[in-house]
This record gives C-alpha cells, structure tokens and sequence, in this order.
C-alpha cells in the first residue's frame, strides 16, 4: 500500500510481510510521475482489478508511454490484487504495449509473462 503525504513524502506499507517506511527526497527523480497528464486519454473511465503478479510484469518490463505510466503509477493495492483506474484508451494501449513486448521478447521466461498478461488484460477489458 502506498499513499501520499500531505507534506509530499511517500508513506508504503507491505501487507504481506507486515514492513513499511516512508520515502523522501522523490520529487525531479526519474520516478517522479506527478507532472504527467493523461488529460487528453480517450474513452470511458474504468477501474480493474488485476493479479499482482500481472501488475509486476507491467511495471518491471515495459517502457510505457506517459498515459500508460501515469496508469500503473497511480496503482492501489488492495486484499485482492492490483487496482488500475483510467480511461479505455488507456487500457487499450496498455494492451498494444504488451503484445508487442510479448512479440519483441526472446526466450520463454520472458515471453510467457508477457502473454499471461495481455491475455488477462484483454480479458478485463471485454468484461468492462
């Protein structure tokens, strides 16, 4: 779980293994996502829950663009996996990010949880 504090540092806690601490100093750092706009995203807003483990292959093995990355910035973890809210543009392009990973990558421990994620993505998303 992760929150921002009022005084702009990074509060995380991990409700597995119980640890937590805060984050400071965040701010004109590459991670610093807080200036990206994802305004002009196209569709309906839409919230999914999907797996961790699919939410790491997202946020470890792709270069997004900025609506994308502001997408999985602004992930909230909950009991039951990963929540993503945006737009359907959005998602849509999430989802071409992924399968052209999948088709780019070499080797079948980086191509299967390629695939395992756009499978689950378009599967969210043909439920929404």
């Amino acid at each position: 779980m992760v929150s921002r504090r009022s005084n702009g540092e990074i509060a995380w806690s991990c409700d597995t293994c119980g640890d937590d601490g805060v984050i400071h100093g965040w701010e004109r750092s590459p991670a610093d996502v807080s200036e990206l706009d994802d305004s002009d995203a196209e569709g309906d807003a839409i919230t999914l829950l999907i797996a961790r483990e699919l939410f790491d292959v997202l946020r470890d093995a792709l270069v997004l663009e900025t609506a994308c990355e502001l997408l999985l910035a602004r992930a909230e973890g909950s009991a039951d996996g990963v929540i993503l809210t945006g737009r359907t543009g959005t998602f849509e392009e999430l989802v071409q990010f992924v399968a052209s990973e999948a088709n780019a990558a070499t080797g079948r421990r980086r191509v299967r949880p390629l695939d395992k994620a756009w499978e689950s993505l378009e599967a969210a998303l043909a439920n929404e």
